[in-house]
């Protein structure tokens, strides 16, 4: 096998000692800086994958069919109406949210205000995933929604049970603040006094916090 010779220049001088303490003293400085530089990256994505969320913000309801108050037949809209929630991460791309909102509205019936509410208390899994800069989600949710009504001195209220899948996407405003848009769908229990099982469309814009 043949062998590649190289050049010999003679024993290194104090020039030369120096120039390799220089270079061996950036190379410890370039490869303690990569080091430290991983975990920074780390910490900076940190607050979507494993910090507590709050979100808080206008939500739109669509209630067709009148579903719990007859009074809202053929006026479905609850264009006045707010949504909070919180999401604790359990897993890498799972987490645990609880969502609170409530909806109103007021009718004039026969010269007398009608005034008529929903509020929902839900709770479930949901599932996410980062890409680029926009993180997508899809959850269902499931807990209670109590409908009320008041008007001509009467005032009457129930209580059911609510089923809530949904999904949306967080656009980030910075490190720890994200812009919201979501759609869900409410189905709503029926009774068995012959109220019949009825759905709901939500829409929410929203502030998160992580």
């Amino acid at each position: 096998m043949a062998r590649v010779a190289l050049p010999y220049h003679g024993a290194l001088g104090p020039g030369d000692i120096d120039v390799q303490r220089h270079s061996r003293a950036l190379a410890t400085l370039v490869c303690l800086g990569s080091a430290l530089a991983v975990p920074r990256s780390v910490q900076a994505q940190t607050p979507s994958t494993s910090s507590t969320e709050f979100f808080g913000g206008y939500s739109y309801l669509r209630d067709p069919g009148a579903s719990v108050l007859t009074a809202t037949e053929g006026d479905d809209s609850f264009p006045l109406g707010w949504a909070a929630g919180v999401a604790r991460p359990v897993r890498r791309a799972i987490a645990v949210v609880g969502d609170v909102s409530g909806q109103y509205k007021t009718r004039t019936t026969f010269d007398n205000d009608v005034k008529l509410s929903f509020h929902a208390f839900m709770a479930g899994p949901r599932a996410s995933a980062t890409i680029g800069r926009v993180a997508e989600f899809a959850q269902i949710l499931v807990g209670a929604v109590h409908a009320r009504g008041s008007g001509f001195g009467v005032t009457t209220s129930l209580t059911t049970l609510g089923v809530q899948p949904g999904g949306g996407i967080d656009y980030p405003l910075g490190s720890r603040f994200a812009a919201r848009l979501e759609l869900d769908y409410r189905w709503i229990k029926g009774s068995a006094e012959g109220r019949e099982a009825a759905n709901q469309l939500r829409a929410i814009v929203a502030v998160v916090y992580r």
